[in-house]
């Protein structure tokens, strides 16, 4: 894309936060996003709508009724349809120059490697611990930089893991089940993915994460946020 198309209309309102140089850099990345849920879907098209040029989207499920309360893609009328088809077809709308290739599968650590390979950043939407650390590892062997987030209820986290990290054992030590404990409300994943998206940008476009090295846990509760080491 040319950099005075980029000057134009659609991108207008990120300059002053971004430069052009930095706008640019957006347009020629990829991100993969695992997972196509409630925070997957807000990181998706908060990326889209940024102009990150290419988008890979990971996700084998199909979007359901309980789905409805706050998955971006989760419409009536998508009910059945797989999750990766309903985005690009959202996401396309939104911004018909970038480019989404979909993979209607699950995650493993044994294909990662090849799905992930072009992506510069990968960002971790799923809700299975042991599926995170495979992630992780499968990231660390490419050298690129995994965004971890999660939700629970009122609740979330987010933190960065660069090559050589190895947070994922430590952070999700259980398989899974924290939603179905505490619940999913439509804010809890907007607000994980809109910090998350803020996070993954800076590494984009060369500036340093808030992020780094730590771990944001955040209670929506009682609007308490903290930084773990």
């Amino acid at each position: 894309m040319l950099a005075n198309e980029l000057q134009g209309g659609r991108y207008k309102r990120n300059f002053k936060s971004l430069t052009l140089e930095e706008q640019l850099k957006l347009e020629s990345s990829t991100v993969a996003i695992i997972g196509c849920g409630g925070i997957g879907g807000y990181l998706a098209e908060e990326f889209a709508r940024l102009g990150v040029g290419h988008l890979i989207l990971i996700d084998g499920d199909r979007i359901e009724e309980s789905n409805l309360n706050r998955q971006l893609f989760a419409l009536e009328e998508n009910l059945g349809v797989l999750k990766v088809e309903a985005a690009q077809n959202r996401l396309l709308k939104i911004n018909s120059s970038i480019k989404v290739d979909t993979h209607a599968q699950w995650f493993t650590e044994e294909t990662g490697a090849s799905l992930l390979k072009n992506a510069a950043l990968v960002c971790d939407a799923l809700d299975n611990g042991q599926t995170r650390v495979g992630l992780e590892r499968v990231c660390h062997g490419l050298n690129t930089p995994l965004v971890l987030t999660g939700i629970g209820g009122w609740y979330g986290m987010l933190g960065i893991s660069f090559p050589g990290d190895f947070i994922a054992p430590k952070l999700f030590k259980k398989e899974r089940g924290v939603e179905e404990q505490l619940g999913n409300p439509a804010f809890a994943p907007a607000v994980i993915a809109s910090l998350a998206v803020a996070e993954a940008v800076k590494i984009l476009i060369g500036r340093s994460p808030a992020l780094g090295h730590r771990f944001l846990y955040i209670d929506l509760l009682n609007m308490d946020f903290y930084k773990i080491e």
